[in-house]
């Protein structure tokens, strides 16, 4: 290794290692401080974070589209409380070999199906997600089967979850910047020019296809540590809708983009939950009711006018940077940096 790489290397080993800190310390402050409900949402809106980082990878810098997702998780959340329950392994053992186990499933379906593209890809994934809910509905012994797996140990706490969810973005933020995250939008933009000059399109479809499994695995465990019970019915086709809704809510091709739809997906719902109760205590029985009856109308047409207005994606496929954040700052505080955010760095 070169004097700028090993340089290079110790910069990034000393941010993941602020990064890390940063987030135990301040998952820790949270947990502390704020009411339950709160740290709830919180770390749910962490796991929707990983679940959308994994998927935007495939998807959005790689071009393939999954709609199995939902079924990497039930691989890496059953993987998890098995390892835990029945073997007594370690939560850091278990948790890690369940994203393994997804990512190992990942690469064989990922290596004979990923010659295909577009609806056939997603027939096949979807596929998949649905062979896995049969397997669980029927290793009653090992899985609960249909009647589900309870007293999974509560291990998701929200320093966990945050730690988790800046790891994978740092993990990821350094595959896309590398050679491979390269080659990854090569075959997204044209998979037949990007074989031209020499990519192996086949195995950068599968390497895409393994890590994001791997993660969707890890954001499984971490959604069965802090449920205490795990359904197959929890990780069905809406699962895996989900995690697209919000990669396109929040914009393909940006890791900051996944984030940004994993809180507007998951804060929504509560904050129609929260008026509705609001309204039936100040006496608008019938609002709340309605609210909290209809409230998915209200969800669909916020959708629909956010694509409406932006078809690409809040974040439009560019990532929000420190930099870009002082821009903004400046921005509304008069400065010439505001019509620079956000960055496309």
């Amino acid at each position: 290794m070169s004097v700028n790489g090993s340089k290079a290397f110790a910069r990034g080993l000393t941010t993941l290692a602020v990064l890390v800190v940063g987030a135990w310390v301040l998952g820790s402050l949270l947990q502390a401080t704020l009411p339950n409900y709160f740290t709830g949402i919180l770390t749910f809106v962490a796991i929707n974070s990983v679940l959308a980082l994994s998927w935007n990878l495939v998807s959005g810098f790689t071009g393939q589209f999954s709609l199995g997702h939902a079924g990497f998780m039930a691989v890496g959340g059953y993987t998890s409380a098995i390892l835990m329950v029945r073997l007594k392994l370690p939560f850091v053992v278990s948790f890690v070999s369940g994203g393994i186990f997804a990512g190992v499933l990942g690469f064989l379906v990922g290596f004979p199906s990923l010659r295909l593209a577009g609806d056939y890809l997603a027939i096949v994934t979807l596929g998949f997600q649905y062979i896995m809910l049969a397997v669980l509905n029927n290793t009653t012994d090992l899985t609960g089967g249909g009647l589900g797996m309870a007293g999974v140990p509560f291990r998701t706490y929200l320093p966990v979850a945050s730690l988790t969810l800046v790891c994978t973005l740092w993990l990821l933020s350094n595959v896309v910047h590398s050679k491979q995250g390269r080659c990854f939008v090569a075959v997204k933009e044209d998979d037949i020019a990007a074989q031209s000059v020499g990519i192996n399109t086949t195995y950068y479809k599968v390497l895409a296809f393994i890590i994001s499994s791997f993660f969707a695995g890890l954001g499984g465990a971490l959604l069965g540590h802090f449920t205490m019970y795990l359904h197959p019915d929890i990780f069905n086709y809406l699962k895996s809708i989900e995690s697209v809704s919000m990669v396109i809510l929040g914009g393909l091709g940006s890791l900051t983009g996944s984030i940004v739809g994993a809180i507007c997906i998951t804060l929504v719902p509560e904050v129609f939950r929260n008026l509705a109760t609001l309204a039936s205590r100040i006496g608008l029985t019938e609002a709340g009711d309605f609210l909290r009856r209809g409230w998915m109308v209200f969800y669909a047409l916020l959708f629909l006018i956010m694509m409406l207005a932006r078809p690409k994606g809040l974040m439009g496929g560019r990532e929000l940077t420190w930099a870009g954040l002082r821009s903004l700052a400046g921005g509304f505080a008069g400065g010439k940096g505001g019509r620079q955010w956000p960055s496309s760095k």
